[in-house]
């Protein structure tokens, strides 16, 4: 038998049968650590069986490792069953090898071992599950992972098996290519049954596309297990960021319970590493995820800076990393396994050069930007954006504004609307500056760049980035100018979603969400729904880059074929107060 709570770790439908013991051939001592596996106690019921030297011990110790989610340990001891042992202890001890060795990823391992037990000619329930199993894992796999498989097992027929059940799940060509690897591996007879079937399958290229592909998708087994890591700072209420970690965290628990209610076959469960901010523990954080919890994909971390180790040991590892809050522009240069749900700094002046073209119908623009800040990177793409959508930027001024102690009159004398003032000097007559202020010294710099857009008597329309929506601006600054600024967050009041979101995280967690809340769950939801859709996690990596455009509760995500999220929102700031420019 297998733990009562199996269906929490591995496929539901996988339960062995629960054989005979006899009470006068059993020590009491097994009689106990039974009792302990039963109720779910396997860290007692593991003290117990360690202590016994007997098949079925041993078999015992290597179930409730299992339990524990131990798979190496579980591994190890199962491994010391042996064969010269009573026939159900050994196929139990079979069976239990295979689900360890599916958790662990090693699933030509894993057939082997349910292709000796589907070799019985006789009915249990544990031999049907074993068959189900094996069904269901040739389902499962990607190309990659039935390549390594194949090199992996051990009979022609399990070989045979990975091939046949590939069909339709890859494309006409390559299913071609796959029966002539067969071929030429196991030197099977083109006249053997076995390959005249598949050379059938594949002999018509438009009824293999329309008869077969559409039948056959990648399938999870029933009652799969997700383990999804969360990389953030622990909730110590003393420390930095604690109601931004704590907010994203919740937010990801509701949002994998809502993935475990939609879903009776397949289950998520969170793996929570703290990584602390000041301490390099990337190398331990990963290894842990990898080595000891066999995550699916990861969410997190926090800080940029925490980002960039973990993202290179995710590409290392081939896991999955979707960060909720890092938005440097360098994170996923070339990295395929690291993603970005928050857009960076080059996506917010990408975005905004489109709405100032596209929406505001503007052709002639002005750029104004501190060279040593983060904001760089906005004026830069806003610049290249712009000019590839056709519009011009007459001025572009990225400056030590630091070094010349913010005297920044040198270059706002450009933005000027009086036309005779323009048609004297020469100016450009320019229909909006965009200034992508950020840091603590973004509120300064607005309120100079507008006191001197005053002091000409200027209507000039200012572009901004977050920082401007963040800053209490005078309304005598506003007095008959527009500003806009992009913003990747928003929480719509009025909605019906957030307000049943609000309701439902009280009464989980006894208080209101924060925006960070908000973020988290977002973030999760979208992860978890493209997983719900492939099925195996190693299509994540290239599956979400291609996900259609999500409607979060506080911002939207869109890939659009990159590795970060493209949508921001456009708000405007006028004397009557600040609304949204775009939804």
């Amino acid at each position: 038998m297998v733990p009562k709570n199996l269906s929490l770790t591995v496929p539901s439908i996988l339960i062995c049968v629960i054989f005979a013991i006899s009470p006068e051939l059993l020590a009491q001592s097994f009689d106990d650590g039974l009792r302990h596996y039963r109720n779910e106690q396997y860290r007692q019921a593991v003290q117990v069986f360690d202590s016994l030297d007997s098949p079925r011990a041993r078999l015992f110790s290597g179930k409730s490792y299992f339990g524990l989610g131990a798979y190496l340990k579980a591994k190890s001891h199962l491994r010391q069953v042996g064969r010269n042992v009573e026939r159900e202890v050994y196929l139990e001890s079979l069976y239990t090898l295979a689900l360890t060795d599916f958790r662990l990823k090693q699933f030509g391992s894993a057939l082997n071992h349910l292709f000796v037990i589907t070799r019985e000619n006789r009915y249990t329930q544990l031999i049907s599950d074993a068959r189900q199993l094996y069904v269901d894992i040739l389902n499962y796999l990607t190309l990659n992972q039935r390549m390594q498989a194949f090199q992996l097992v051990d009979s022609l027929q399990v070989q045979h098996d990975l091939i046949e059940s590939a069909f339709g799940k890859v494309d006409y060509n390559t299913a071609h290519l796959l029966l002539d690897q067969l071929v030429r591996v196991t030197r099977l007879d083109t006249t053997d049954q076995r390959i005249r079937r598949l050379q059938g399958i594949i002999s018509d290229s438009l009824r293999y596309v329309y008869n077969i592909a559409v039948r056959n998708p990648i399938r999870a087994p029933k009652g799969m297990i997700y383990d999804i890591g969360v990389a953030l700072p622990g909730f110590n209420s003393q420390a930095q960021g604690f109601s931004v970690s704590r907010g994203l965290y919740y937010g990801f628990l509701l949002a994998s319970e809502e993935f475990n209610q939609r879903n009776t076959d397949k289950k998520v469960f969170l793996r929570f590493k703290n990584t602390v901010p000041e301490q390099d523990i990337s190398e331990k954080t990963m290894t842990d995820f990898v080595w000891n919890y066999q995550v699916d994909a990861i969410l997190g971390p926090l800080f940029s800076e925490s980002a960039w180790d973990l993202a290179n040991y995710a590409e290392q590892y081939q896991v999955t990393m979707l960060s909720p809050l890092a938005n440097s522009d360098t994170l996923n240069i070339d990295n395929p396994y690291f993603y970005q749900a928050n857009p960076t700094f080059s996506v917010h002046g990408s975005k905004m050069a489109e709405f100032a073209v596209k929406e505001l119908g503007m052709d002639t623009l002005a750029v104004l930007a501190e060279r040593n800040s983060l904001g760089a990177a906005s004026a830069l793409s806003f610049f290249e954006r712009a000019e590839k959508l056709g519009a011009r930027v007459a001025y572009f001024f990225l400056e030590d504004l630091e070094g010349q102690g913010y005297e920044i009159a040198d270059y706002t004398k450009f933005f000027t609307t009086d036309s005779t003032a323009i048609d004297t000097l020469g100016y450009h007559r320019i229909d909006g500056v965009y200034a992508p202020f950020t840091g603590e010294v973004a509120p300064t710099l607005i309120d100079l760049l507008l006191l001197d857009l005053e002091a000409m008597n200027s209507k000039m329309t200012v572009l901004g980035s977050p920082e401007w929506g963040a800053t209490q601006i005078d309304d005598q600054r506003l007095r008959n100018r527009t500003v806009y600024f992009t913003e990747s967050y928003y929480i719509n009041s009025k909605s019906e979603r957030v307000k049943k979101f609000g309701e439902e995280f009280e009464a989980r967690f006894g208080e209101q969400p924060n925006r960070y809340a908000m973020v988290g769950y977002d973030t999760a939801d979208f992860l978890l729904r493209a997983l719900e859709e492939v099925e195996n996690p190693a299509l994540l990596k290239n599956v979400l880059r291609k996900r259609p455009f999500y409607e979060g509760l506080i911002g939207n995500i869109d890939f659009e074929n990159s590795h970060v999220n493209q949508e921001v929102k456009v708000f405007k700031i006028s004397e009557q107060g600040v609304e949204p420019a775009t939804y």
